[in-house]
């Protein structure tokens, strides 16, 4: 695992790479609000890069601006965008990367879901997937993203007490082209002591 800030829009951000052995694919894991606690040590954003690194890809976390040793301020949801394809940009330009994985939770979820979008319209990479992890619909403008043009999951706890359930399971049937949603019965919004579950269904998503 390599520690290590990379230049960003307001500073510099603070990034945490683990990278296997000559993989060319890379996920990107967005971590839940700045304001509310949220870095890219949060247990779910962990949990969710090993799943990812455990098929054999190259996991990367970061702190928005502002978190950790993240430099400058909170940014509304378009400076944590403008954060994330920072990290894009610099995968790109001092990596080889043929394939490319985006995962949020929460907050997260849309910072990652403008990044997959905006990384979509380069030529010079591929998006292959996006994880939505518990999706903070109400507060975040998912129009702006939608609809989506890469294939994506949800997955929803359905006693989530943070982001109501009916709510995302709504939206994501009013989705098209159709996105698909797992639900975890019985799991709230951080999944506590479903940890290990999750990231099975998360690893189960690329073993179909």
């Amino acid at each position: 695992m390599a520690s290590f800030t990379i230049q960003g829009e307001q500073g510099l951000l603070e990034v945490a790479l683990n990278e296997g052995k000559a993989s060319t694919a890379y996920v990107i894991v967005c971590h839940p609000h700045p304001l509310h606690g949220g870095t890219m040590d949060n247990k779910v954003v962990t949990m969710t890069t090993k799943a990812y690194e455990d098929m054999g890809m190259n996991g990367v976390r970061f702190n928005y601006r502002g978190v950790g040793k993240s430099e400058g301020e909170y940014g509304d949801n378009s400076g944590e965008v403008s954060d994330a394809i920072a990290i894009v940009q610099w995968l790109l330009k001092n990596r080889e990367v043929e394939e490319l994985y985006f995962a949020g939770f929460s907050f997260g979820a849309y910072i990652a879901a403008q990044a997959a979008a905006h990384t979509q319209a380069l030529a010079s990479v591929k998006v292959q997937h996006v994880l939505l992890i518990a999706p903070s619909v109400l507060n975040s403008p998912f129009e702006q993203v939608t609809p989506f043009g890469i294939d994506t999951t949800i997955i929803m706890g359905d006693a989530d007490e943070i982001v109501p359930y009916h709510d995302v399971a709504n939206w994501t049937q009013s989705l098209y082209p159709p996105v698909e949603m797992i639900t975890l019965e019985g799991a709230g919004h951080f999944f506590h002591g479903r940890l290990t579950e999750l990231k099975g269904h998360i690893k189960g998503l690329f073993s179909r």
